[in-house]
């Protein structure tokens, strides 16, 4: 049985999905956050450009692609709200649930009625928080690094 690839299209070659595999298998838990965030946003983009370029009439679009795309968006923003710590995060887990779930809505009734709108209005506000999470990815790496030098000058002055 064939591994089940939620974000990869079935023609992308093997080459491609490797990459992606091991992409993700290597990152960090804070770096598969943005990731996600990646995946949601470009699969947004991608069902926004197929709506805008299908025109108005049901018959010039493509159902399916547009379909594909926003399907593929809404898994990364399930992943995102799987991802949550509701004990740890408390407010902010909640918060950031609560965001997840209006993108996800969003994109669900952009898919049922075929309208760039919404996509419109959500899309700004998951770029920010992409370049948000990504910044404190940075912030978190730095810390990180600045304890283990700091460990390592106490481990040579002792």
């Amino acid at each position: 049985m064939a591994k089940e690839k939620p974000f990869v299209k079935a023609s992308t070659g093997d080459g491609q999905y490797k990459y992606l595999e091991t992409s993700i298998l290597s990152s960090s838990p804070e770096e598969l956050i943005v990731k996600c965030m990646d995946i949601a946003i470009l699969f947004a983009k991608k069902g926004l450009e197929k709506i805008r370029t299908g025109g108005a009439s049901y018959a010039t679009m493509d159902i399916a692609g547009i379909s594909d795309a926003l399907i593929r968006s809404q898994n990364a923003l399930t992943l995102l709200m799987g991802s949550l710590n509701f004990e740890i995060g408390g407010d902010l887990a909640q918060n950031l649930f609560r965001l997840y779930e209006w993108w996800h809505h969003e994109l669900v009734m952009a898919n049922m009625e075929k309208q760039s709108a919404r996509i419109e209005t959500i899309l700004p506000h998951m770029v920010t928080m992409r370049e948000t999470w990504a910044e404190a990815v940075r912030k978190f790496r730095l810390e990180r690094r600045q304890q283990r030098d700091t460990s390592a000058l106490a481990g040579l002055s002792a």
